[in-house]
Formats: structure tokens, sequence, C-alpha cells
């Protein structure tokens, strides 16, 4: 790379956020033309990043996408796909992001030395608040502030989660020490627009706290900054809260204008909670001018913004587990492809063999009878062998999950034609990727291996246990009543939350979130007994994990 443009580069590159419009002006006066391949990598990543303060974000993603299927030196890849996932969390495309999570984690294997890891992780800290899993949020930010080259964009940015995550899970766990540090680090980094998101986190901080005078100056000095991000949602959120504040101290006539403010953005429905808190205020100051018709009016429409976030945020988390569900069924067929191959390796060989030992048996007569018998025997334990490594997940010894789902088939077949029952236990480890990024994969591979032997056990000789891909487990039952799969998955449940995990030379707790569905209410079609029982493991799930729910048709509803 020549000296005077990948220093320009640079250069923009640091100032960025702290000074969009030069950092706009002097990376537009670069000649693209005069730049080595590198170089101009470089450039198109910075052109990404810079327009994402005020670009249609699907752009930017497809601009990401094709700068990836490029020869991007591994460096400044681990920087396209984190600044991808962070965009796709925002966008809300669960399953491309999790799809490059994961190709950045290896990614990060690969390079463990990379300058940019605690970059990438607080992308993947970012996304994860964006998927509802705060816990998993703050692991990554607890990984990168771990790191020796922790720069002051990235720190602050750290700062951002950790107060994030915290108010996600109980907001009077923050404390003015947090958030003053958070300032302190942000403003030596300049990086106002996360010094607005923090003031944003503060000012809810000290409205919770009845601190209303301060909560008022934080947003005041807030508001100038967040004017220079108009397109970016933190406008609506301030207004929101000087709403708030403004009728806690009943001064009703600035509360109003504030909550005014709110309607009159042109995108305040993509921000539906500062809307449906403007609503109540609204509300609030109608019924208090004795507008009762208005009052109701407001308190419909704030109704129904509510049910359409719910509505949004269960719609988002069935679709996130439907990306997981995706990815690992994906993997799974890989791995079965890969096996497949391996099978057909074996095979060739086998052949192989069969014809040199023919070709052998027309020399030597007087050991054909010998050499036919010794081969045929070989060839039964080959087949067998092939067959079981076709069946059999080669971690934990169960069914895989092609020969889980054909005995499932199966069986349900059997049992409709003489009207017997069939019940199906879906089972998730909780947390487990958590297990994988704290204490590596070998441990990780002792929890898979402990949990199917839990479930093989719980369930009996007589039933079919499988591992369906990751950390996600199945169980046929048959010849029992309706209560008694209940009963069996409880204590699948039970026997993993017993699992003695010192056994690893680690201390942490295993648990698993089951879901039940049976023939007599899902019918013997093998999609519907899988939706019905998926459905119900997404509802423990839901409702706090390590418990187990049973499918029924008031789930749907």
């Amino acid at each position: 790379m020549s000296s005077e443009h990948i220093d320009k580069l640079r250069h923009i590159d640091s100032v960025r956020l702290s000074d969009h419009q030069t950092a706009k002006a002097e990376l537009a006066s670069i000649p693209v033309s005069a730049l080595d391949t590198d170089e101009v990598h470089y450039y198109r990543y910075l052109q990404c990043l810079i327009l994402t303060v005020d670009s249609e974000l699907t752009d930017i993603i497809a601009r990401y996408d094709s700068l990836l299927e490029e020869s991007v030196q591994p460096e400044l890849r681990i920087r396209v796909l984190g600044s991808l996932i962070n965009l796709l969390g925002v966008k809300r495309d669960w399953k491309s992001g999790l799809q490059r999570v994961e190709e950045l984690l290896a990614l990060l294997q690969e390079i463990p030395d990379s300058t940019y890891k605690p970059d990438a992780y607080l992308n993947l800290a970012h996304f994860h608040l964006n998927i509802g899993q705060p816990e998993t949020a703050l692991h990554f930010a607890e990984r990168a502030f771990s790191s020796e080259t922790l720069v002051p964009r990235i720190r602050c940015g750290l700062h951002l989660v950790v107060i994030s995550t915290k108010s996600k899970l109980q907001l009077d766990s923050l404390n003015l020490a947090e958030f003053t540090e958070a300032d302190r680090v942000c403003n030596n980094a300049g990086q106002n627009y996360t010094i607005v998101n923090i003031n944003i986190w503060k000012a809810k901080w000290l409205l919770q706290q009845n601190r209303l005078d301060e909560a008022q100056t934080v947003l005041t000095t807030t508001l100038m900054k967040a004017e220079n991000f108009p397109a970016s949602g933190q406008l609506i959120e301030i207004y929101s809260l000087f709403a708030m504040v403004y009728w806690a101290n009943e001064e009703y006539d600035n509360a109003n204008v504030y909550a005014d403010k709110v309607m009159a953005v042109e995108f305040k429905e993509d921000f539906p909670q500062p809307l449906i808190d403007t609503y109540d205020i609204k509300r609030q100051l109608a019924e208090r001018n004795g507008n009762y018709q208005q009052a109701y009016q407001y308190l419909t429409t704030r109704q129904q913004l509510e049910q359409n976030m719910y509505e949004r945020q269960l719609a988002d988390e069935i679709a996130i587990q439907q990306a997981r569900f995706d990815i690992d069924a994906k993997q799974s067929e890989i791995e079965l492809l890969d096996k497949q191959n391996e099978l057909l390796k074996a095979e060739s060989m086998l052949i192989n063999e069969r014809l040199e030992n023919s070709l052998l048996a027309l020399a030597l007569v007087s050991i054909l009878l010998s050499s036919l018998l010794f081969w045929s025997y070989r060839s039964r334990k080959v087949q067998s062998k092939l067959k079981m490594f076709a069946q059999t997940d080669a971690l934990t010894q169960i069914a895989n999950r092609g020969h889980f789902t054909d005995c499932l088939t199966e069986r349900l077949t059997q049992a409709q034609k003489n009207g017997s029952l069939v019940g199906l236990i879906l089972l998730d480890l909780d947390h487990f990727k958590n297990i994988n990024d704290t204490y590596g994969h070998q441990v990780g591979d002792w929890a898979l291996i402990q949990t199917a032997k839990a479930i093989k056990e719980s369930v009996g000789d007589d039933n079919i246990v499988g591992r369906l891909g990751g950390e996600e487990f199945g169980a046929v039952i048959t010849g029992k009543l309706e209560g008694e799969i209940m009963h069996i998955a409880e204590r699948c449940r039970v026997a993993i939350e017993n699992i003695q995990s010192t056994m690893s030379e680690y201390q942490f707790k295993l648990t698993v979130s089951a879901g039940v569905s049976n023939s007599s209410q899902a019918g013997y079609k093998l999609e519907n007994l899988y939706a019905a029982a998926d459905l119900a493991l997404y509802q423990s799930k839901h409702y706090g994990r390590n418990r187990v729910y049973e499918y029924s048709s008031t789930l749907v509803g």
C-alpha cells in the first residue's frame, strides 16, 4: 500500500464518528483509480461506515455483502463482518445475522491475535442485545474489556453495551458513577453519537430515581448533540423523556409541547416504546383538561401500540428461533453430506479390495474358498459399520437427525394403523453457547455427551433418542399414555439439571427447556407433530427456561 493513501484512509477512519462531514468530504476527494486492491477494499469499507449515518441500511448491507464476496484481507474481513452483523441486527434480519455471527466467530478462532477482536466482540454484543440476549451481550463485552489493545472508541462503545444491558435487565442496578465514567471515556474518544445514547439511558435512570431537575439538565445538553443525527431515532427518545419529566414536574404545557414534538416525527412508528409513553402523557393531559373522549382515543391507540409491539417481539423471537433451527439443520445437512462422502470413499476402497482379491483368486485356486469366506465376513462388518456411521451422531453416539426422523416417521405410520399414541419430546440446552464461549468446545462437547446419556437413561431402551443439531435433542415415546410422556420429559429435565459439571474440571449449571407433543393433539403427520413440540419448546424458552411445556391449542392463540 502507498503510504500517502493508506495514511489518509486511516485518518478518515479515526475521525469518521467525531467529525462525520469532514470524513465524508475527505473520502470523496481520494481518487479510487490510484488505489491498489487492498486500499480499494479499505476505501469501500469506510464508505459503508460513513454512508450508514444518512443512507438506507438495505443498500449498505448489500454493499457489505458485495465486499465480502471478494478476497478481502482477514483483518479487514473481521471488521466488515462485525459492522454487517450490527446492521443485520438493526434490520432484524436474524437468519443472515446469525449466519454471519458463526462466520465471524470462526474467523476469530483462525486469527486469535487479531487487532480487531475487541471491535468484533463489541459488534457481537450489540447484535445479541438486538436479539434479546443481554446476558450474552454482557459476556462479549467482558471479553472485549479484557483485551490489552483496547482503543478509546471501542472502550466507549463497550460502556454503552454494559449500561444498555444492565438497563434492560434491571435499570436500578446502575449507579451514577457508571454513567460518569462512560461519559468521560466517550468524551475523550470524541464519540458524540454514543454519548447521546448513554445520556438517554442516564435520563431514564434519573427519572426513575425521581431526580427530575438532573434528568432535565441531561436532556437539555444531550438534545443539542442529538440534533446532529436527526435520522437516528435519538430525538424521539429525548422528546418523549422531556414530556415525561415535565409531566412529573407538573409543567403540563411543556409536557404537551414535547409530546407534540414526538407526534411530529415522521418515522415515530419505528420506535414504539417512546411513542407508547407519549400517548400515555397525552391521555393524562386530556383527562386533566376534562376531554375524556380524546383521552379514550389516546388510551385506545396506546393499547393498540402495546399490542403491536408485543406481537412484533413475539414474531421476532419466533423468527430468531426459526433462524437458529434453519442454521442447525443446514449444518446437519453439511455434516451428513461429509459423512456420505466418507461412506462413498469407504465403499470404493472395499470394491477395489474385492477386485484385487478376485484376481488373486484366479491365480490361487487352492485358497478360493477361504478368500471368499474371509471377504464375505469382512464385507458384512464393513457394511454394518457404514450403516452405524450413517445413522449415529459421532459425538454423542445416539441417533443423528436423519435417522431420528426416519424412525419417527416409521413409528407414526405404524401407530396410525393400530390407533396407538406417539409422543415427541424436543429438548434444547439453555445458554449452551455461553458454555462453549466461556470454557471452550471440549467442555461443550462433554456437556452434550452427558446430556445425551441423561436423556437416554430417562426415556428407556424402548424409545428413540437423537441429536437434532447443535444443542437440540429429541425423543420419540411409544407405548405410553399422554400424561406419562410429560412425566418422562420432566424426568429428562431433572436428570440434566443434576449433571455434575465438576467432572469437566469447571463449575457451571446445565439446564434444558423442553416441548412435548403427541399424536392425539397434532395427528400423525410428521411436520405437525414437530411444529407442535417446537411451539411448546418456544414457550419453555420464552417463560424462563429450565421447564417443560406441553402443546395445546391454547398455545397458538
